[in-house]
């Protein structure tokens, strides 16, 4: 029998701290995960036909979250994106607009965290 391949998360967080508790705790749970320190760093680096999820950080360095995700929308990236705020950020028509799934208040519960990575990777 093949082996299934790990669903995969893409992390853009302005905070290393942020990204690397984020990666460990999501690869314990058994995700492959990519991490990217601003939106052109993931423009440039990620290979966004293998993510299954993004994890976008509202005020990632570069162009943020929201700006980072319509860009990608405009290539044809259709993958469910969460969007992580430290403040309080509510879903606008704009994040709407862009496919936003849901957006979480940093800091976020690995069982919030889960629920919803686990409902953007079907």
């Amino acid at each position: 029998m093949a082996e299934q391949r790990k669903k995969s998360v893409h992390i853009a967080d302005r905070d290393e701290a942020v990204r690397e508790s984020l990666r460990a705790f999501l690869e314990t749970c058994g995700y492959s995960v990519q991490t990217y320190a601003s939106s052109e760093d993931y423009l440039r680096r990620a290979d966004t036909e293998s993510a299954d999820c993004l994890l976008l950080d509202l005020r990632v360095s570069g162009r943020g979250g929201i700006e980072l995700l319509e860009q990608l929308r405009t290539r044809g990236v259709s993958t469910p994106a969460i969007i992580l705020s430290t403040n309080g950020s509510r879903m606008n028509a704009r994040m709407q607009r862009a496919g936003v799934l849901k957006v979480l208040v940093k800091p976020v519960t690995g069982e919030d965290l889960l629920h919803w990575i686990e409902k953007a990777c079907g």
